[in-house]
């Protein structure tokens, strides 16, 4: 779990690793990691949780405790700086006003920790055979632009079409092309042929580009 502002929720991240079988055969597993809010399911989930444990776990009530009597701090101050406010006359506001002004940013600052939101890791994975990794990146982040939207297509959908109708590229044979309409671009996998190099799918540009020309 993340506990953040909602507009710096963490950015997705990619990444990939190999496992081997029993049979030591390569299996390559691409990944797309992000944040999501919590439902309001999990919350309340989550709270019934934090009950049951405040009854066993003494570190856990009392920083309980310690949070509800800073949340009643909290509204009491609220309330005095409205009824200030709400009891103040015009005069007193502008021969004040620096003071006032100053006083509401330090207590918008005070507030804005309300706007935090509690985040969950979420992971997609694409399990292959084939080191499809700049393909298979571009369909998790296909994917992932999905979940934040508001398409009516299903993720099941479009992993289902992926595993269940997409072929399998021919050694030497054509570019298998899977149109991904949340990023305007299709995704291309292909094998080079059998006497030729292994496929080898990574971008190599930022590893040239740290080169020196000599």
């Amino acid at each position: 779990l993340d506990f953040s502002n909602i507009l710096d929720a963490p950015l997705a991240q990619y990444y990939g690793f190999v496992v081997k079988n029993e049979r030591g055969d390569s299996i390559y597993v691409s990944c797309v990691s992000f944040m999501e809010p919590l439902t309001c399911e999990k919350v309340e989930q989550l709270a019934l949780m934090s009950e049951k444990r405040k009854a066993t776990c003494l570190p856990h009530a009392r920083f309980c405790e310690r949070r509800e009597r800073q949340r009643a701090r909290k509204q009491r101050k609220s309330k005095a700086l409205g009824s200030h406010f709400s009891n103040s006359k015009p005069a007193s506001i502008e021969q004040e006003g620096s003071d006032c002004s100053t006083e509401a940013d330090s207590n918008f600052l005070l507030t804005g920790f309300d706007d935090m939101t509690t985040f969950e890791n979420k992971t997609i994975c694409l399990v292959s055979r084939y080191p499809f990794w700049t393909a298979f990146r571009k369909f998790l982040s296909h994917l992932h632009i999905l979940s934040g939207s508001v398409s009516d297509m299903p993720l099941e959908r479009c992993i289902s079409h992926l595993l269940l109708s997409v072929p399998l590229p021919k050694p030497g044979g054509h570019n298998v092309i899977v149109p991904l309409p949340a990023l305007n671009e299709p995704m291309v996998m292909n094998i080079p042929p059998e006497k030729d190099f292994p496929l080898m799918d990574l971008p190599y540009q930022r590893l040239v580009a740290c080169l020196e020309i000599k």
